[in-house]
């Protein structure tokens, strides 16, 4: 990638977000030295809808080489102390090297997954995750080599089926949740308006990519439907783009109907994502 393009690029990076990476590799390099080959930025940044004290920094981090277990446990106490120093905007991502980016390789779990702070797990690099046609698709190099030098192929048939997957595993667990009286979950939709602004978008950014085979922030996701969705679900999805906006007036009176009309529309999208995938 020439330099000129580069910094176009970067210049759609929010000050907030800059500051956070530049702070990050000073501390990677003084601890790990030329340990990171490339490092992008995906998600809210590479979309332009980066929220400040919402949105968090999604990454994908190229290494030169394997990770040690020495490593490791230097990246933890990284990222432990740029959560301790800096609690928000939480840098989020995945440490890689070349050969995971190998579709020959995927399902090897050797790549350490960072969020909040902590150390989540170790997992595979998988090509048709969205968040890896993100990467391809939208990601921003912040350092490093253009982002096709790794040939990373998508195949949107399988992709639609992981997300399929997604929605009649976590999701559909989720609302169960929240319709056990037994489950802190239950509770909270009557008075959580994040749970409402989550549960409706998310299931809604899932269902455009299905749709349209692509990925779009959770606004924009929100403002399809309005477009596309039966009229009886409007008003769930504005109170869910009001609150994602911070807005403060609800387009509700009652927290009771509020809550039937979130769990009624993520049944219905979960329901249309699975009709889209047969």
């Amino acid at each position: 990638m020439n330099q000129t393009l580069r910094k176009k690029e970067q210049n759609r990076v929010p000050v907030e977000v800059k500051e956070v990476v530049n702070e990050y590799f000073k501390i990677v390099d003084e601890r790990l030295p030329n340990l990171l080959e490339s490092f992008y930025l995906f998600g809210s940044v590479s979309l332009g809808a980066y929220q400040g004290g919402m949105s968090d920094i999604d990454f994908y981090a190229v290494v030169r080489r394997k990770l040690t277990d020495a490593d490791v446990e230097v990246l933890k106490q990284v990222h432990h102390d740029r959560k301790k120093n800096y609690p928000k905007p939480s840098l989020d991502g995945m440490y890689v090297t070349r050969e995971d980016l190998d579709g020959r390789n995927e399902g090897v779990q050797s790549c350490p997954y960072f969020n909040e702070g902590k150390l989540q797990m170790y997992r595979a690099f998988h090509r048709n995750w969205i968040d890896a046609y993100q990467l391809k698709t939208y990601g921003i190099v912040i350092k490093g080599l253009p982002i096709e030098t790794y040939n990373i192929t998508t195949d949107w048939n399988q992709l639609k089926k992981n997300l399929v997957g997604n929605i009649n595993s976590y999701w559909m667990n989720w609302t169960k949740r929240c319709e056990s009286v037994t489950s802190l979950q239950f509770p909270g939709l009557f008075v959580s308006g994040s749970m409402i602004e989550w549960g409706v978008l998310g299931v809604t950014r899932l269902y455009y990519s299905i749709k349209e085979e692509d990925i779009i922030s959770k606004v924009g996701a929100g403002e399809y439907a309005l477009q596309t969705v039966p009229e009886k679900y409007h008003q769930i999805i504005q109170e869910a783009l009001r609150i994602r906006n911070r807005h403060k007036k609800s387009c509700y009176k009652s927290i009771f109907k509020r809550r039937r009309d979130a769990l009624n529309y993520m049944k219905f999208v979960m329901n249309e994502c699975n009709k889209l995938n047969k």
